[in-house]
Parts: C-alpha cells; structure tokens; sequence
C-alpha cells in the first residue's frame, strides 16, 4: 500500500461520518485550489494490542520517522508525531489514553473493550480505519466514559480511525492566515472550538491552529440509538525556525485545547 492510498482510505472513512468535512474542503478548493493535508490524528488505548508501541512499526513501514513525545497530564495522555520521508505527505499524529490512571470503574469498563482486541490486530496499515476492534458499548458505559474522559467516550465508540485532517494554511494561496480561515468559517456558519481561544498559539510559538466542533452523528450503542460527536477539522499555521526551515512539531498546550473538539459539553 502507498502513503497516498493509506490517506485516500483515510479520508473516505473522515468524510463518511465528518458531513462539514467536504463542504469545508470544497470551500477552500474554490478559493484556494488544491488543499494540502499538515496532519492526520488518531487516538488509541495504551496498554493494549493497538497501542502506540503495537502501531508505530505500521507507520514507520509507510515511511514515516518518530519526532517528539508529548504529555497531557490532566487528560491522561501520550502522544508522539512523525515524520515522513517524503515532505509532500502529511505528518501523523499519535495518542493514547494511560486508562489505568482512572477510577476502578473507569478502568474496568476500558479492560472490558481492550480485552476484545485480537492480539494480531496491528499488522497492517487497514488497522487504522478498522473502527471499534470490541462490540459496541451500551448508552450507560460510554456516560461512566464521558464522565472521567471524553477522549475515551469517543474512543469506544469510533474506535482507530482518523480523528481529524488538517488544512495546511501556509499551503493557501488566498486564506493564507488563520484569522482569514476564522472569518471564512464564520461566515458559513461552521462552528469553531473556542477552548483556550479560537486561535490557539502563536507565531512565537512558530504554530497557530484552529478547529472545528465536531459534527454530531446518530450511532447504534448496544441499547439503541443515540447521538455522539464524531469528528473535527482543524487549521494549521507553520512558521520558520532560526534556520529558514518551517516548524515541524506541535506544541502541547494548543493539542490541549485542540482534543476538546470532540466534547459534547
């Protein structure tokens, strides 16, 4: 498989559960032309057969390097960024919840789901748009979730798929600022994550971004219907480094920020 069909899979699955993703897609299409991918996340289980440990070896075989290790210690995660070799393709975003460091509830309801993971499951890169790799949750378990962690709400019922894509502004030949992108979205009624500021960091920081609220989808938990937020768009910034190249990281305080797209509250 090619890096570039790895994201065409991707980015169908998004699209068929992201509806504001295309409209937005096709917006900047019409003013910009050709709209480049920054990044793609994903969010994963610690601890278990798709963790980052079980999934990197995938990433590194499509091409890609390990960067930097980030920390989110209020919401319990890790995370890394790579690299590709080929700087035409988007860079790739990895997290996963350290699920033991939760209530004894908490974590016997993510056992529960991390048990049903075949063993095997990380052997190819298909694992990355497999969804829910466990049965599908019931209403109350994804509530004792979202009490304690709406990264794992989401988590038990999306499963490994892309979270996010992401615009890369510096790649937009008319909205090439954030705040154009801002006003952009404000002006087709697209709503944006406010957490820590529409727009999170700084040139000083050397990245700006921004994002959607993620679209709200109907799913079928084990007991019946229900709504859930599924995913968001996100808008990246990158500014030059003291030696002309631009800015290849993330900085973790706007990651953050950027995670609580998928809050329902």
């Amino acid at each position: 498989m090619t890096v570039d069909e790895f994201f065409a899979r991707l980015w169908q699955q998004y699209c068929a559960i992201t509806p504001q993703a295309e409209r937005i897609h096709r917006l900047f299409e019409q003013l910009d032309g050709h709209v480049f991918n920054d990044h793609v996340a994903f969010r994963t289980f610690a601890e278990s057969p798709i963790d980052i440990t079980a999934l990197e070896p995938v990433i590194i075989q499509l091409g890609y390097q390990r960067d930097q290790e980030y920390h989110f210690p209020e919401k319990k995660l890790r995370a890394y960024s790579y690299l590709p070799d080929n700087p035409g393709h988007p860079r790739i975003f990895l997290s996963e919840l350290r699920w033991r460091e939760f209530s004894k509830l908490f974590e016997s309801e993510v056992s529960a789901l991390i048990r049903q993971i075949p063993p095997d499951s990380a052997c190819s890169p298909e694992v990355f748009w497999h969804g829910t790799l466990w049965s599908m949750p019931g209403k109350h378990t994804f509530e004792i979730l979202e009490k304690e962690s709406e990264y794992a709400a989401w988590l038990s019922v999306w499963g490994l798929q892309a979270n996010h894509f992401t615009v890369s502004v510096n790649h937009l030949t008319q909205t090439g600022t954030l705040q154009k992108v801002v006003e952009l979205m404000h002006q087709h009624g697209i709503k944006l994550n406010e957490s820590g500021g529409i727009i999170k960091g700084s040139p000083g920081e050397l990245l700006e971004q921004a994002s959607t609220m993620a679209d709200s989808m109907t799913i079928n938990f084990a007991d019946g219907p229900g709504k859930v937020p599924s995913c968001y768009y996100e808008f990246a910034r990158r500014y030059p480094t003291p030696n002309g190249a631009l800015y290849q990281g993330f900085i973790a305080a706007s990651a953050d920020k950027i995670f609580e797209s998928t809050h329902r509250s």
